[in-house]
């Protein structure tokens, strides 16, 4: 997911016509599929429908993930930026007008639930002594 990360940013940098930044939307919804992978345990994890999500399925994979570890009212907001990151890359992938502050947001928030996954998955915990 780094790797990509990377990758999107820096043809973000570079990017110039409207399928330049579609394809940072493509990327974006790539990283969030991987993302949903790493965390997704069919074992643990059950989607608010009860749909067992399809190895591509990011956004159903993320949000099982996110129902166990930040369930509840208080946690719902978080739930939302995830559903939000992912249709944020599904519409710049296919948005015929996409430009650079569209391709932006999309990265941004597909940062921003990465480095939250990371956070609720214990990933970011400080290293006992």
């Amino acid at each position: 997911m780094d790797r990509t990360l990377e990758k999107a940013h820096s043809r973000l940098s570079a990017s110039v016509h409207e399928e330049d930044y579609q394809t940072i939307g493509l990327l974006c919804r790539e990283i969030l599929i991987s993302l949903g992978q790493s965390v997704f345990d069919r074992t643990i994890h059950t989607t608010a429908d009860g749909t067992v999500p399809s190895e591509t399925d990011g956004g159903r994979m993320i949000e099982g993930f996110l129902l166990h570890v930040a369930s509840g009212g208080s946690n719902e907001s978080v739930r939302k930026h995830a559903r939000a990151s992912l249709q944020l890359a599904v519409e710049l992938q296919h948005k015929r007008t996409a430009d650079f502050r569209a391709a932006a947001l999309c990265l941004e928030a597909t940062s921003s639930i990465t480095n939250i996954i990371a956070i609720l998955s214990g990933r970011r915990d400080p290293a006992l002594p």
